[in-house]
């Protein structure tokens, strides 16, 4: 899998609106595109990527729900409320990834609070449920508040829709430390998840605080999600798609699925985000790019219901 990701990067690195040779690439001449727009975007691709698979993976285990993935519980449309807040008042590009998480966080309380409140304490079905209602609520939110924006519209569309490219040279290179976060957590919580996703009383059996376990899952997943919705917006079918894929190819065991999730969706996303850069510029219309999150479902939609319809057969 790392030379596969290998691969893939020294093809993004190549493909864009100027379309450069490996030996150029390394060359002097492009170095300010390499590294101040291209590479930084690859890291942040990977990054996302490998963070809404792992969530995904997460999820799955946590809800024992295989079409669960990061954007299930809310966490997006919170996140995507407080960036619409930000782009109503006329926020600065800083303040309105910080109002986006803010939003995201809200729901994790208030998906908790449903869920205690609701007679269901930690159990999956309060978070499911709670969550679903929340995300409701923030769709309704969202359409409200698209009303007011004004010229504005368009880029909170833009954003809505996923997009790597207006994060910064430093918040690209940053996010590697996320995905180095995301990687080091996936080695350590593949027995929990093996535990967890065997049903509560099983788990307790094992030695698991499950209620404990899963809250904690669920804050460490839908936080992630939330810091990754902020800066690049929703990105769909990674979280769903990525882990299921990887699920074929290394089986169901989460010591070995959870790592494996991280770098399959990072090369994923990467593959995806290439495309979106590419594809406009081989009709013509150089300089423009579609929205990675509208190719990742054109990509994984196709690819999940070939794996249904596999699986039907089998």
């Amino acid at each position: 899998m790392g030379g596969i990701l290998v691969a893939v990067t020294v093809v993004a690195l190549c493909i864009g609106p100027g379309t450069f040779s490996f030996g150029s690439v390394l060359g002097e001449a492009n170095s300010t595109i390499i590294l101040s727009l291209r590479l930084p975007r690859i890291v942040l691709a990977v990054a996302v990527g490998g963070a809404l698979a792992a969530t995904g993976v997460m999820f799955q285990a946590v809800l024992r729900n295989p079409l669960a993935e990061p954007y299930m519980l809310g966490v997006s449309n919170g996140c995507a409320v407080g960036a619409m807040i930000g782009y109503a008042v006329g926020a600065s590009s800083i303040t309105v990834p910080a109002l986006s998480f803010a939003g995201g966080a809200a729901v994790v309380l208030a998906v908790l609070w449903i869920s205690k409140g609701g007679g269901y304490g930690d159990r999956s079905e309060g978070l499911l449920l709670g969550g679903v209602m929340v995300a409701a609520i923030g769709a309704a939110l969202i359409f409200l508040l698209l009303g007011f924006l004004g010229d504005s519209m368009r880029t909170a569309i833009q954003w809505m829709m996923g997009n790597l490219a207006s994060a910064s040279a430093h918040i690209g290179y940053g996010s590697g430390v996320l995905w180095i976060a995301v990687l080091g957590l996936s080695l350590a919580g593949g027995n929990i998840l093996n535990a967890i996703s065997l049903g509560d009383d099983e788990a307790a059996t094992l030695g698991l605080p499950v209620n404990r376990a899963r809250i904690i899952l669920y804050l460490i997943g839908s936080l992630t999600v939330g810091l990754t919705v902020s800066f690049c917006g929703a990105i769909g079918f990674v979280g769903l798609v990525a882990p299921h894929i990887m699920r074929r190819i290394v089986g169901p065991d989460h010591r070995m699925l959870l790592p494996a999730s991280v770098i399959g969706g990072g090369i994923f996303l990467l593959l995806c985000d290439t495309a979106a850069r590419a594809l406009l510029g081989f009709v013509g219309n150089v300089g423009s790019e579609l929205p990675v999150g509208a190719v990742t479902a054109l990509v994984g939609a196709p690819i999940f219901i070939t794996m249904l319809r596999n699986a039907g057969r089998a």
